[in-house]
């Protein structure tokens, strides 16, 4: 009698992990893993706010070819994330790995299962061997980013994580997620140890906030012809002497930064504005992280710009224009 439980049991686990583990998916069809690295140092106050964004990596797309390697339901495309990490543990209590997809940034802890449905399903498969010849092909576009996970708390110095890499998503089937080598597409992130906790934060000012061309007149509108530059400068102030940097990230709002120099606004596209850096009068990109202040011990940094203003037209349109830029800051 016990022979027969252990066999039946065998059978049970056998058809349940064929159920389980239905869908394949591969990176340009074959290749079943990938690696980002983190080519930069990264400085972290522990007065930062929870879920504040640390690090981001550029855009990723990439082609995936998903199918059905055995018979079973219809199914959708899952994105895992974090998909060796139970309990999310691995990273410490200061550290969360995110993923932007489909305009959203989103968190393990912030999701069901840690997981994110795809639009991408497949019918019932009859097949016990699989319906590969019914796979489906279609693109995926993300970007990481690290977020601080724990609460403000005391300074302190030293590494973020103990991890150097990280498995950071999956792709797979509704039943879970399959742990065999090779057989689901993971990408991972490498060099999470370039992350450090630095004993103070930074506080920025500008000046002035608002900067205003005021009145001027289209007589002489030329394309390209400057018509007026005004300084302003950003102050960053520290109050240890850790040493680290401040890279900055601009991004336009009511406006566009077509070129990726010039803000156009959105109420007058006759004109735009770029930002240049003082003395050496070089341009300031938009939606592109630049060196705002070089890792220093200085507790107090002053850098100048000007904003210089252009006719993009010579038969401007006469009126009012305003535009608007935040600025994201990481340290590093």
């Amino acid at each position: 009698m016990k022979r027969i439980y252990q066999l039946l049991s065998l059978a049970l686990l056998l058809v349940l992990t064929q159920k389980s583990y239905a869908l394949a998916c591969k990176k340009d069809g074959t290749q079943a893993n990938d690696a980002v690295m983190i080519n930069t140092t990264i400085a972290v106050p522990n007065s930062l706010p929870k879920d504040t964004v640390l690090w981001r990596s550029g855009y990723y797309s990439i082609s995936v070819t998903c199918w059905q390697d055995r018979g079973g339901p219809s199914e959708y495309v899952y994105f895992y994330l974090s998909p060796r990490d139970t309990g999310l543990t691995q990273l410490g209590p200061d550290l969360e790995l995110g993923v932007h997809l489909n305009g959203t940034d989103l968190r393990c802890t912030q999701l069901e299962r840690c997981r994110v449905q795809l639009p991408i399903s497949f019918d019932f498969c009859p097949v016990g061997s699989g319906c590969k010849d019914k796979a489906q092909t279609f693109s995926l576009s993300f970007n990481f980013f690290l977020s601080k996970r724990s609460q403000p708390g005391p300074g302190k110095e030293g590494a973020l994580t103990g991890a150097m890499t990280y498995p950071a998503f999956q792709l797979d089937g509704a039943g879970g997620m399959n742990v065999s080598p090779d057989s689901n597409f993971v990408m991972t992130l490498i060099g999470l140890n370039q992350l450090r906790y630095v004993a103070c934060a930074t506080t920025l000012s500008i000046f002035p906030k608002t900067v205003n061309f005021g009145g001027i007149t289209s007589t002489g509108a030329q394309t390209n012809k400057v018509i007026k530059e005004v300084p302003f400068n950003i102050t960053a102030i520290k109050s240890c002497n850790s040493v680290y940097g401040l890279n900055a990230v601009l991004t336009p709002v009511a406006a566009t930064a077509a070129d990726g120099y010039t803000l156009v606004p959105s109420n007058n596209t006759s004109v735009g504005i770029s930002l240049l850096k003082q003395p050496s009068r070089s341009a300031i990109p938009f939606n592109k992280e630049f060196t705002l202040v070089a890792p220093t011990r200085e507790q107090m940094v002053v850098n100048n710009f000007l904003a210089q203003l252009k006719w993009r037209t010579s038969k401007p349109k006469l009126g009012k224009f305003n535009a608007t830029a935040t600025i994201d800051v990481f340290y590093k």
